[in-house]
């Protein structure tokens, strides 16, 4: 796969010709961009919308993040108090099985066992 990747790579990468017209569009360009000067407020106020837009979705983004971890660290502790729950309720009903086994099993013993 790495071997297609680099071949196709290689044959997009490749030289091409500009084209008989290339250097005419680019004095064409040239010239247009010569007759309107870009002062430095001009490429801010092009260039600042952009970047507060990177932020703002990159904030949004952080709080989406942020909010759906929030909400699987309480299902995990929700988890872990339902589980500490059963846990208990499990001892308790092994502890009431044990005394109940305990009672069976002493009862056993003293009909097996010959009165003295």
């Amino acid at each position: 796969m790495s071997h297609e990747f680099e071949e196709t790579l290689r044959r997009a990468l490749q030289p091409r010709r500009p084209g008989a017209d290339f250097a005419g569009r680019v004095l064409s360009r040239l010239d247009t961009s010569a007759r309107e000067p870009a002062t430095m407020a001009r490429l801010e106020s092009k260039r600042s919308p952009a970047p507060r837009l990177r932020w703002v979705a990159a904030a949004l983004a952080a709080c989406v993040i942020a909010a759906v971890g929030l909400v699987e660290l309480r299902q995990h502790a929700l988890d872990a108090e339902r589980a500490s729950q059963a846990r208990a309720q499990l001892l308790q009903a092994l502890s009431i099985a044990s005394d109940n086994v305990n009672i069976v099993r002493a009862t056993v013993a003293r009909e097996e066992s010959p009165d003295s």
